[in-house]
C-alpha cells in the first residue's frame, strides 16, 4: 500500500493494445492551445446521457485525481463550456444522445474554433458509427478502466 491507503499504481503503457474496449485512433491530430492547467491532472468534460454511466465514470475519474465536469448531451456540454474560463484538457463524448448528439456537438466546436483548443475521445457502444472528423479516437462501451485511463493519459492536452 502507498501512503494514503491506496494500492500502488501499476505503470501504464502509452499505447493501448487494440483489443476490444481499447482505443481506436484515426491518426495523429495536431493540437495546441490554452487549456486547463490543473496542478497534476487536467480538467475533463464527460458528455454522457446515461446517468448511471455518467456518475460512475465521474466518480472514477475524480478518484484518479481529475476534475470531471459532466453534461447530459451536446447542448448541455456547450452550456458547461460557456461557463468555463478554459477549455478542458479532454472531452469524453458519447455519440448517441438526445437534444444534441455527439456529431452535432463536434460540428459546433469545429465551427467556433473550439475544437482546436482540446481533444475529444468518443465513448460509444456503437462501433460501426463513423467517427466525427477531428476526434482523437474511440473507446468502446462498456469501457475497460485501464484502457480509459491510458487513453486519457495519452490524449489529454496540457498547457
Amino acid at each position: 500500500m502507498s501512503p494514503g491507503g491506496r494500492p500502488p499504481r501499476r505503470p501504464r503503457a502509452l499505447r493501448p493494445s487494440g483489443s476490444q474496449g481499447d482505443l481506436e485512433s484515426p491518426g495523429p491530430v495536431p493540437y495546441g492551445a490554452r487549456v486547463s492547467t490543473a496542478q497534476h491532472r487536467p480538467t475533463l468534460l464527460l458528455v454522457e446521457n446515461n446517468e448511471d454511466v455518467r456518475e460512475a465514470l465521474r466518480e472514477i475519474l475524480e478518484s484518479e485525481g481529475y476534475h470531471a465536469l459532466t453534461a447530459v448531451n451536446g447542448q448541455d456540454a456547450l452550456n458547461v463550456l460557456a461557463g468555463q474560463e478554459r477549455m478542458p484538457g479532454l472531452i469524453l463524448l458519447d455519440l448517441v444522445m438526445p437534444v444534441m448528439d455527439g456529431h452535432a456537438f463536434i460540428e459546433h466546436l469545429r465551427g467556433t474554433g473550439a475544437l482546436a483548443l482540446t481533444r475529444v475521445l468518443v465513448l460509444t457502444a456503437h462501433p460501426t458509427l463513423p467517427l466525427p472528423q477531428g476526434v482523437a479516437g474511440r473507446l468502446g462501451k462498456p469501457v475497460k478502466l485501464e484502457a480509459l485511463l491510458d487513453a486519457i493519459a495519452v490524449h489529454s492536452v496540457r498547457a
